[in-house]
C-alpha cells in the first residue's frame, strides 16, 4: 500500500507559509461571483510555467492565492484587486559576504521601485563542493529599489549557526512587484572567508 506523505505543520518559516496560503484561500471564499471570474478571467490570460518548464493555466483561485501568498510573504495585506501589471523586475545584487565569525551582509542592487519587494532566501552552510541548492530559508525582504546593506547576521547564525570557513551560502532573490506578481529569482552563492 502507498502511503500518503505526513508534513507537520510545524514552527518558523513553515507554519508562516501554511498559515498564509490557509489565509488566502478562506479569502478567496469570502469574494464575490463577479471577483471570482475577474480573477479567473486575469489567470486565463498569463500562463504559468510550472517547475518542468510547461506552460499551464491556473485557476483564479490557484492565481488568487500565489498572488495574495506573495503579498503576505513580503508583509503586506490581502488584496482582492486583481494585478494591473504582470511586469516583475529583474533582481541585481552588488555585493553578497559571508565571514566566519564575522558579518553576513547582502547589498541590493535597487532594480525595482520603492512599491516593489525583494524576498532575500539563503542556505544552511553547504560543501565547497557543491554547485546547486534547493532549500533556502527566508531571511528578509527589502523595498525593490534598496541599495544599502542589509546585515543579515544575527537572523543567519541563529538559524543555522556560525557557517565554518571555506563552505558556500548560497542567495535567493525573489522579485515581487507591487501586486504581488512574483519575478524569477536570481541565485548563486558566496564562499565563507
Amino acid at each position: 500500500n502507498r502511503r500518503k506523505p505526513v508534513q507537520p505543520v510545524g514552527t518558523g518559516r513553515r507554519g508562516i507559509i501554511k498559515s498564509n496560503f490557509g489565509a488566502c484561500s478562506s479569502a478567496w471564499g469570502a469574494l464575490t461571483g463577479a471577483v471570482q471570474a475577474a480573477w479567473t478571467s486575469y489567470a486565463g490570460s498569463f500562463p504559468y510555467v510550472d517547475s518542468l518548464g510547461q506552460s499551464i493555466l491556473l485557476t483564479g483561485h490557484q492565481m488568487y492565492v500565489a498572488v495574495n501568498a506573495s503579498l503576505l510573504n513580503c508583509a503586506q495585506a490581502i488584496s482582492s484587486t486583481v494585478p494591473v501589471s504582470n511586469s516583475v523586475f529583474v533582481p541585481t545584487l552588488t555585493s553578497f559576504t559571508a565571514v566566519s565569525a564575522g558579518a553576513i551582509t547582502v547589498t541590493p542592487g535597487g532594480a525595482g521601485s520603492a512599491s516593489d519587494h525583494l524576498c532575500i532566501a539563503v542556505s544552511k552552510p553547504q560543501s565547497s563542493g557543491r554547485s546547486f541548492c534547493k532549500t533556502f530559508w527566508q531571511i528578509a525582504v527589502a523595498a525593490g529599489n534598496a541599495v544599502t546593506a542589509e546585515v543579515l547576521t544575527s537572523a543567519y547564525t541563529a538559524q543555522f549557526g556560525v557557517p565554518p570557513v571555506g563552505t558556500r551560502i548560497f542567495y535567493r532573490l525573489t522579485p515581487v512587484n507591487q501586486y504581488g506578481v512574483a519575478g524569477t529569482p536570481n541565485i548563486g552563492f558566496v564562499t565563507v572567508t
